[in-house]
């Protein structure tokens, strides 16, 4: 794990006597929609993690991926209009 001055320090006594400092992990935030900002319902993972998901998993197949399924309606509604 890379280190860096961002994650939280918490120091821990292992069972064999000594004092080691543990480093907190960052916390995946959700993916959001790009035009209303509500969550899309997407795994919560490390950018670690989604690179085992397969591809699939990682994203809907649809055109417009990072908006929610109503605002795609909607964006597509005011373009054939």
């Amino acid at each position: 794990m890379r280190l860096s001055k961002s994650l939280k320090k918490y120091k821990i006594k292992t069972p064999g006597g000594k004092n080691v400092t543990h480093f907190k992990k960052k916390r995946s935030s959700y993916d959001v929609c790009k035009n209303c900002g509500t969550k899309l319902n997407r795994p919560k993972l490390s950018v670690k993690k989604l690179k085992r998901l397969p591809k699939t998993k990682k994203r809907p197949q649809r055109p417009f991926p990072e908006l929610c399924s109503k605002c795609m309606r909607e964006y597509f509604k005011e373009k054939v209009r």
